[in-house]
């Protein structure tokens, strides 16, 4: 795992040090072997960052993966720009309703982390909106004139947003959130994503010069481990998870040295959070991330009962050999994720009704 290809991207990623190309495609790998991992790169939207990753050295990527990786960073630039053009109408309409939106997700990060914007892979773009003025704000996109078209998508009870939108010229599609998991969700107990609290943290910030709203680092850390873990626990493990790890590797290179971690503990009021955060700021350091304060991680460990050692010890197995080392999941049962295996957070799920 340590020396494959994702990992090495990874350790990039978390680090910022030049990745060797040299070392990474000449390393005594099988060509079999290599070739499935940068097929798993590519499915995974990482194109773009492997190819910016190794700029610096072309002639170490062979040739026929030199195209491959060039074709990914151009196709990426495309999609992007028509996402930008979706994202300014959007900002423009919000803008008349005097209305600032929170930018999540990859949209935010792509700004915000990464060393550009195209190289974060995207096939729609989040916003989080005010619950009171959600249905305002919806009304004025989808009246006509408004510019946008609601998608083909299952109305469920309880979601945290409706049906995607689709700009009708330039084809973008944006989920309006009212919140950022469904009322069901054990994610949603406590404060910690609560829409109000979420909003009253939010920061204010811009994007490409228009005034938006973006959650704090504080908020964002537990909001990527969080709907990590989520969609871990549904889906089977698929590339397209990578980005998520990357979003949590540049935040934490980023904004790690300055990241108020006590303000962070005080807002953690949910036990499935603490849980998801903690396997994963005891899984990043393996590529060179600084680890978080070792009294933060241990009031971590404490407070939860949704990943204990033997728990913590199945996700990362799960990790390496599957979402690292291009493996799909092809066992019969689910991939370990927090509370899965947790027989004590099982039993009190199920008391809960």
């Amino acid at each position: 795992m340590r020396g494959s290809l994702t990992a090495r991207l990874l350790a990039h990623a978390a680090t910022g040090a030049p990745l060797d190309a040299h070392a990474a495609f000449g390393s005594g790998v099988a060509a079999g072997e290599q070739e499935r991992q940068l097929r798993w790169l590519l499915d995974g939207g990482l194109g773009p960052l492997l190819h910016h990753a190794t700029r610096a050295q072309p002639q170490g990527v062979p040739e026929a993966w030199r195209h491959a990786l060039l074709s990914a960073d151009l196709t990426a630039r495309m999609r992007h720009a028509t996402l930008q053009a979706s994202v300014r109408a959007l900002l423009s309409a919000c803008a008349a309703l005097r209305l600032e939106p929170t930018l999540l997700k990859g949209i935010s990060a792509s700004e915000q982390l990464y060393p550009e914007p195209h190289l974060r892979p995207m096939s729609d773009f989040d916003v989080l909106l005010p619950p009171q003025r959600y249905s305002e704000a919806d009304a004025a996109l989808t009246a006509e004139g408004g510019g946008w078209e609601r998608t083909d998508f299952p109305a469920l009870p309880g979601m945290h947003h409706d049906a995607p939108l689709r700009h009708r010229a330039h084809g973008g599609i944006v989920e309006l959130h009212r919140a950022l998991f469904p009322s069901d969700s054990p994610f949603s107990a406590g404060s910690l994503f609560a829409p109000a609290q979420l909003l009253s943290r939010s920061q204010p910030s811009s994007w490409h010069g228009e005034p938006v709203r973006r959650l704090p680092p504080e908020l964002q850390l537990p909001y990527i481990a969080a709907s990590w873990f989520n969609d871990l626990s549904d889906m089977r493990v698929h590339p397209s998870f990578l980005p998520s790890l990357v979003d949590a590797l540049l935040l934490l290179r980023r904004f790690g040295p300055t990241l108020d971690w006590a303000l962070l503990r005080g807002w953690l009021d949910n036990e499935l959070a603490r849980g998801c955060l903690y396997a994963l700021l005891a899984y990043v350091p393996r590529f060179g991330a600084t680890p978080a304060p070792a009294d933060f991680m241990a009031w971590l460990g404490r407070s939860q009962r949704v990943a204990g050692a033997l728990q913590l010890r199945l996700i990362h197995h799960m990790l390496d050999r599957h979402l690292v080392a291009a493996r799909p999941w092809t066992l019969p049962f689910p991939p370990p994720v927090p509370g899965r295996y947790s027989p004590a957070y099982q039993w009190r799920k199920r008391l809960r009704g």
